[in-house]
């Protein structure tokens, strides 16, 4: 240390020592994230690690070395975090070894990195590798050198020579451009910033060399050094040092007039960001005071030195060579901003099917500044980010359906959709997706993978059931008033009569009528006499066989109410009851009348004050009176007529009116209240009577509960989120400023019924908070090139002009550049080239591309290149003659069109244009229309070719057209099946048993007029059923009804004796008022008919006279064999003289089957059709099947003949009569052209549609296509044809740095070259420009190269680029591509201060917009494990962090194979491993809980760590020193023969090596 130095101690008064009170923790900023190892990779595909800090306590500003002076805890020091995970580097596997040109030589092989290391992953190990060929000579001693070896003796004897000779030999490389830097108008280079030369010049140190005093530093180059004499190089540096101050000067005070001028700096002014700026770069060379060292090389069998002189020394005898210094606009990166947060865009979720929906993020970042020059092109600003599978919840846990009330039940969806009153139909509501956590509705689409709730459903309308009342009962006895008293009142008495119930009323249907009816009645009495029947005729004399007797009776007293009475008071009151009278038997010659006929039916069903019915019945004399016999009654007497149905036809009743409306408790608007309704005394003909006519009546009820609704209250959703604020859409044509609007909405559940809260508005706005914004009409704007500028040092040559690159609004606002980046239009160039001579004052734009011919170029036309006079050259006289454009002729060709493919079918609906957007929108689509792709104009397509005259397919515009035909076309509109209202029900076809009734309705269009028939066409509503039946039952109350017989017609003049007679038959029913009608014959039994005419016989006096037969008896069930029936007759007059003579009284016949004997059984019909119930034409209803008692013969009897035990059931079921859905569907997606191809096979684009609601059996059914296709366009195939790479141009040198170049160029069917937009037409070039394209592409037209000079770094020429590596598992859409070179020869470094010689990098990198997806898996080949890529290339790296396969396989029982490919033993167990083998696991053995040694032999102690001792570890140390000792050596052995063995010949050769893009 020196003795000046001073030591100062400064003592600060108001230090005071630390204390527990006023410590606090100061904390620095976190380190960045470093990744943990072994990586950790998360959902979002990055990877956890840790950052770091470190924390001090300070006191009073200092920091105090013990903690104990702050307060606890103490602020943590390491952090959890996520970074980007580190991506390792991975190389393909080895080439082959190069050939062995002498035994003193080496060889090598090398191999290429497929992955280049990221984020701080494992660097690339070496790519080349050497080997001594010594090896191979001491295997094949006799082996001769090869050719290249003599040749590599024969340049080293030539070597030799020149430097004997001490010939000069010079030679200049080129160096490596720096980088570009700004220099702003008028601003010198700094001295210590420029290199003493852009060029190298190596030389023999034996050759000869100027003398220093002759040496003179040229300075700064310009564009073209021209080879001058020595002196005539002082000359011309010192005139052009005169001549740049002059020129300074002259542009000075052109500057102070000269507006163009002013723009122009105000054009490079730095405050303008968004303007490239032109500055100059140069070559990277050593610094002034190394240029003089010499450079040792190593050459065979001798050393050369080789060192750096003047430039001038090798300017001297060339001609042109490479500039120092060139002009270049100053490079700035795209700059952006950070990554915004994840945000989820579609949740995933596992649907209820198992399908598995991946979740995709998103985030998003800003452009900031656009590149200028070679920075680096804007990256891509949106990120999308698909999750694993794994942890994902169900679908529904995220989003749910909520349903609306369902609503009105309507007999069918969209057409005629009546509401139902009675009886089926269906109903539909309607479903939102809301959020599970909050309930706040969110887009449909967000529910897609959620099972939604049924969304139609069957529906049933109570039907309104009206009373149903059975038949009156017969009236009562006429009752006075008051029986009790005595004598009864003379009152007109009362009679009742009532009816049952059959069913009940429901709430809403009608009420029953009365159920009890009085009438007044003038013979009222309290009791009746019951009389029984009469006796047969007693003789008064019971010696006489005939003559006069008498006949008694029964009779019975009964009260008013029908209860056995005591017979004095029937007596009393009604007198005594006729119980005997007088009869006569006739004698032989007494007159004998026939027995009376039935009663014929009644002729009124009830009696009136001026009706009454009647009824008769007639006899005939059967034998006329002898002599002294009885004579005969008066004809007159022989028919009787009396009064019937004397009853009343009705009487009086409690008639009550309607329920008044409900009255309401005071101040009550709904709720319980009461009704009343009046009550009248009424007649059947509803004529109102005084009340005491229904005395004694049962009053219905007067007053009852009621309650009025409240009604329901409208319910809506919660409201959903305000839309993003942004402009609306479309945007206004003017691009005028609006002002942006929110939105949010919200849905009905409950619709408001019965006077309930109505509801709110369903959707609202606001206005933004910010100020009035522009459309989204986003584009690029290109400012006014500035002026062609050079750097300082550079007059001539090639130079740039720039412009300003900004993104608008619709109205011309300047915006940020992340609008026009997330586009579809190419960044706009904000630098272009451009010329200025060195021999004229003339400065041009650089020649453009050559324009591509027309793709119809009609003969003579031509492709040009065209280049234009900048600043002020246009108006320069010496500038006029130079050639501005350049032209070739194109080939002219003539085209023609031809069909390719049938027309497709036809496509209606959103994207049956040539749109291929679709529509997108949520929902199912209407029944109808053109917009629901179903029906309507639509257009059928087929692909068109356009074919040049020689056969070559040609772009479609040449032709005229885009490569489709298309042509209108028609779907016919699903028309459906319409029919009218059901007809009435036809009569039962059956009076006894079941039969059928049948109703109709007939298929009309519904139109009120013309009733056109409209069945079902195209796929409408099939027709329903137009014919319906059901069955019926007659109650087999026909019967025949005879009438009385006629007098016996006797023969002329006979007064007695045999004749016919006839009488009246007919069919009569029972109807409903109890009127016997007649009805059809049909309706009765045929074979139980009665006879119209019959033999007759009129007894003559003293004959015998017998009555008429009886009815046969019954024949037994079943008619057993031998069984009979029979009838008889008795004797009405014994004849005179033996009784013998009498005819047969008693008649008997065999029971026939099927004429007097029948079998019984039950018939069961056919279910009828399914009947809806109510008025409904669908819903619920019964089918029933008709049941039958069936005689023998198929007769229908009454089911009385028929056991009942036997009877089938059921007799009727339930059924249900289909309400008509109609089959909905989604609307098309878009257009899906990723099968379509250039080519004349162009393949078809397909868009499907998916079934939303399936139909009913009768709704309209579902369309036949839900897929549809239609041609993609016929375009050819364009593809990039990219032509050699040219030798290294080292601009006038013989080694170094230098460029090659190459054509690109788009190209056509025919190799005809064509716009680079077709090829592009397939790539994403929004927010690119040219530069990042082209390197993404591989587009690249200019490369660099390297050609090492003697003793330099040599390199391999660079690898193809690899396959695009990116991570496809989670959803990355573009990555990158490497290409690498190895070192073949490190050479001498060229400074002092270098390590080595090679230039630049040994990988690069490009980003790749696609590619295949391809991984790397571990994979046992050939008895190794190796990693294996995607495509099958065995890689080194890139299997880290995935299980290793064991080999061999772990076949030891209990051992696993571990994730680094190791066989270990499961938990719980010890290995056991091999003596011959290490680590080779023999066994896994328990392990033994022992708290003591066991005594083992050292030859089973097999098990390695827990047995170790310290000895046994000395051993593996010292052992492990003797091999890094050994490893040491080998490795300084085999460096020090590569140091003395030179470079081979063959690669001293110049080397056209490409190195990066330019």
């Amino acid at each position: 240390m020196p003795s000046n130095f001073t030591f100062i101690r400064i003592i600060n008064s108001r230090f005071k020592p630390p204390s527990d009170e006023n410590g606090t923790w100061v904390a620095d900023q976190w380190s960045p994230c470093q990744a943990d190892a072994p990586t950790q990779v998360d959902a979002d595909g990055l990877c956890s690690g840790r950052r770091f800090r470190n924390v001090s306590c300070q006191v009073d500003g200092m920091v105090v070395p013990s903690p104990g002076a702050c307060p606890d805890p103490a602020p943590a020091t390491v952090a959890p975090c996520t970074t980007l995970c580190p991506q390792g580097c991975v190389v393909g596997p080895w080439g082959t070894w190069s050939p062995c040109e002498t035994c003193e030589a080496s060889k090598h092989r090398t191999r290429s990195v497929v992955v280049a290391p990221a984020h701080g992953g494992a660097p690339c190990p070496p790519l080349s590798e050497y080997r001594l060929c010594i090896a191979d000579c001491m295997q094949s001693p006799d082996a001769s050198l090869p050719e290249d070896a003599r040749e590599q003796e024969r340049e080293q004897e030539q070597w030799e020579e020149e430097e004997e000779k001490g010939s000069s030999s010079v030679r200049l490389r080129v160096g490596e451009w720096g980088a570009c830097t700004s220099l702003l108008p008028g601003q010198a280079p700094s001295p210590s910033a420029a290199p003493d030369s852009s060029l190298y010049f190596a030389r023999d140190p034996d050759a000869t060399v100027p003398e220093a005093s002759r040496e003179v530093d040229l300075g700064p180059s310009n564009a073209i050094l021209e080879v001058y004499p020595p002196e005539a190089l002082r000359a011309e540096e010192e005139q052009e040092e005169q001549e740049e101050e002059e020129q300074q000067q002259k542009d000075a005070e052109r500057s102070k007039g000269d507006p163009a001028a002013t723009a122009e700096q105000w054009l490079f002014s730095p405050m303008l960001k968004p303007l490239g700026k032109v500055g100059h770069r140069e070559a990277d060379l050593p610094s002034q005071s190394h240029a003089d060292l010499p450079l040792m090389l190593v050459m065979q069998g001798s050393h050369a030195d080789f060192v750096f002189v003047r430039m001038k020394r090798c300017l001297i005898g060339r001609g042109r060579v490479a500039a120092r210094t060139r002009t270049c606009v100053v490079p700035r990166d795209c700059s952006v901003g950070d990554w915004s947060t994840w945000s989820t865009i579609i949740p995933g979720c596992v649907a209820p099917s198992g399908l598995v929906v991946r979740e995709v993020r998103e985030r998003r970042r800003t452009g900031k500044a656009l590149q200028h020059g070679d920075g680096v092109p804007c990256p891509h600003l949106l990120e999308r980010h698909t999750l694993p599978d794994p942890s994902l919840q169900p679908c529904d846990t995220r989003y749910q359906w909520v349903s609306s009330a369902w609503g009105p039940c309507v007999a069918s969806i969209g057409v005629e959709e009546a509401a139902v009153r009675c009886g089926g139909g269906v109903q539909t509501r309607q479903l939102t997706c809301v959020r599970a956590a909050d309930h706040v509705p969110v887009a449909d689409d967000l529910c897609v993978h959620v099972e939604p709730p049924p969304r139609v459903q069957r529906c049933e309308v109570g039907c309104e059931r009206d009373c149903v009342v059975g038949p009156w009962s017969a009236w009562g006895v006429c009752t006075p008033t008051d029986c009790t008293a005595s004598p009864p009142p003379a009152t007109p008495g009362f009679q009742r009569r009532r009816r049952e119930i059959v069913v009940t009323p429901s709430s809403g249907g009608a009420e029953c009528p009365p159920l009890e009816e009085q009438s007044e009645c003038h013979e009222a009495q309290c009791h009746q006499w019951v009389l029984g029947p009469w006796s047969s005729c007693e003789m008064d004399n019971l010696a006489h066989s005939c003559g006069p007797g008498h006949q008694a009776r029964n009779a019975t007293c009964l009260d008013s109410a029908g209860v056995p009475a005591p017979t004095e008071e029937c007596r009393v009151e009604l007198g005594p009851a006729l119980k005997e009278r007088e009869c006569h038997v006739p004698c032989a010659f007494d007159c004998v009348v026939g027995s009376w006929s039935a009663w014929s039916p009644c002729t009124r069903p009830c009696a009136s004050q001026l009706q009454v019915g009647y009824t008769q019945r007639n006899t005939s004399v059967v034998a006329p009176p002898g002599p002294g016999g009885l004579s005969c009654p008066a004809p007159d007497e022989l028919t009787q007529v009396e009064t019937c149905r004397v009853e009343p036809c009705g009487g009086a009743a409690w008639v009550a009116g309607d329920w008044r409306p409900c009255t309401l408790p005071a101040r009550a608007s709904c709720g319980p209240g009461r009704q009343t309704r009046p009550l009248l005394c009424r007649d059947h003909l509803n004529n109102t009577l005084p009340a005491y006519r229904c005395g004694g009546l049962t009053r219905p009820s007067l007053e009852r509960a009621c309650e009025v609704s409240c009604g329901t209250a409208c319910t809506v959703t919660s409201w959903s989120e305000w839309s993003p604020c942004l402009s609306p859409d479309p945007c206004p044509m003017d691009g005028v400023l609006v002002s942006s609007v929110q939105r949010r909405w919200r849905r009905v559940l409950v619709a408001p019924s019965d006077g309930g809260s109505p509801c709110p508005p369903l959707d609202e706005e606001r206005g933004c908070a910010h100020a009035p914004v522009t459309c989204s009409a986003h584009h690029w704007r290109a400012g006014p090139w500035s002026r062609c500028a050079l750097a300082d040092d550079v007059e001539c040559g090639l130079g740039f002009r720039v412009r300003r690159v900004e993104c608008l609004d619709a109205v011309g606002n300047v915006v940020e550049a992340t609008h026009c980046l997330l586009g579809d239009k190419m960044v706009p160039e904000s630098s272009a080239e451009c010329e200025v001579s060195c021999t004229t004052p003339c400065v041009t734009s650089t020649w453009t591309p050559w324009t591509s011919c027309p793709v119809h170029p009609p003969c003579g036309h031509f492709s040009s290149r065209t280049r234009e006079l900048l600043d002020e050259s246009a108006d320069n006289p010496l500038c006029q003659s130079l050639i501005l454009e350049e032209k070739e002729a194109c080939q002219c060709h003539s085209f023609y069109t031809r069909h390719s493919g049938s027309w497709s079918s036809c496509l209606v609906g959103a994207g049956s244009e040539d749109d291929s957007k679709g529509t997108g929108s949520a929902g199912v689509s209407p029944l109808l229309g053109a917009d629901s792709g179903w029906c309507g104009v639509g257009r059928r397509y087929r692909a068109l070719l356009c074919n040049r005259d020689d056969g070559v397919l040609a772009h479609p515009s040449a032709c005229g057209h885009d490569g489709i035909e298309s042509e209108p076309c028609m779907v016919e509109c699903p028309s459906d099946c319409r029919v009218g209202a059901w007809g009435a029900w036809s009569a039962c076809n059956a009076s006894c048993g079941a039969g059928i009734q049948t109703r109709r309705r007939e298929v009309r269009s519904g139109a009120a007029s013309g009733e056109v028939v409209q069945p079902s066409l195209w796929g409408g509503r099939p027709c329903p059923e137009t014919r319906e039946v059901r069955a019926c039952w007659g109650e087999c109350s026909s019967s025949w009804v005879p009438g009385g017989w006629t007098e016996c017609q006797l023969g002329p003049k006979q007064d007695c004796g045999s004749g016919t007679q006839t009488r009246s038959v007919r069919c009569m029913r029972e109807s409903a008022t109890g009127l016997e009608v007649e009805v059809p014959p049909e309706e009765c039994d045929a074979t139980a008919q009665l006879p119209r005419q019959q033999a007759c016989r009129v007894s003559c006096p003293g004959e015998c006279v017998v009555s008429s037969w009886s009815s046969w008896s019954q024949c037994p069930q079943g008619c057993p064999g031998r069984s009979h029936r029979s009838r008889s007759r008795e004797v009405v007059r014994r004849p005179v003289g033996n009784v013998a003579t009498c005819p047969q009284l008693v008649e008997e016949e065999p029971c026939l089957r099927g004429v007097s004997c029948w079998l019984y059984s039950w018939h069961v019909g056919n279910w009828t059709s399914c009947v809806p119930l109510g008025h409904s034409s669908c819903g619920e209803g019964v089918r029933n099947r008709p049941v039958t008692c069936i005689r023998s013969g198929d007769m229908a009897v009454p089911e009385r003949f028929c056991p009942r035990d036997t009877r089938p059931t059921p007799q009727e079921t339930w059924c249900y009569v289909d309400c008509p859905i109609d089959c909905e569907v989604t609307p098309w997606t878009p257009w899906d052209d990723s099968k379509c191809s250039c080519g004349e096979n162009s393949g078809e684009m397909i868009r499907h549609r998916y079934l939303s609601v399936n139909p009913s059996e009768s709704g309209r059914p579902c369309p036949a296509n839900l897929q549809e296709s239609r041609p993609c366009p016929a375009i050819p195939c364009y593809t990039w044809e990219r032509g050699p790479w040219s030798q290294c141009k080292l601009e006038g040198g013989e080694c170094g740095h230098g460029y090659v170049e190459r054509n690109v160029s788009c190209v056509g069917p025919g190799g005809q070259t064509v716009a680079p937009q077709l090829c592009l037409a397939l790539v994403h070039v929004g927010g690119h420009t040219w530069p990042y394209l082209a390197r993404a592409l591989d587009l690249n037209t200019k490369d660099g190269c390297y050609v090492p000079c003697e003793g330099d770094c040599e390199l391999t020429e660079w690898t193809s680029w690899s396959h695009c590596h990116r991570d496809c598992y989670r959803g990355h859409q573009g990555g990158t591509q490497t290409r690498s070179r190895a070192v073949l020869t490190e050479g001498t470094p060229q400074r002092a201060d270098s390590r080595s010689s090679c230039p630049g990098p040994l990988w690069e990198t490009r980003p790749c917009l696609a590619g295949p997806c391809l991984n790397f898996t571990w994979e046992i080949r050939n008895g190794t494990v190796e990693c294996v890529r995607g495509d099958g290339l065995v890689v080194t790296g890139g299997c880290e962090g995935t299980p290793r396969p064991c080999l061999p396989e772990c076949t030891v029982r209990g051992s696993v194979c571990s994730g680094l490919g190791a066989c270990v033993c499961q938990s719980g167990l010890r290995p056991r491993y091999s003596e011959k083998q290490r680590f080779r696991l023999t066994a896994c053995v328990p392990v033994l809980n022992l708290t003591f040694p066991l005594p083992l032999p050292l030859s089973e102690a097999k098990y390695l760590p827990e047995d170790i001792n310290v000895w046994m570890f000395a051993m593996v140390g010292v052992g492990s020193a003797f091999v890094v000792f050994v490893a040491i050596s080998m490795y300084l052995l085999c460096q020090s023969p590569r140091e003395q063995t030179s470079t081979p010949v063959t690669l001293r050769r110049q080397k056209t090596l490409r190195h990066r893009p330019v």
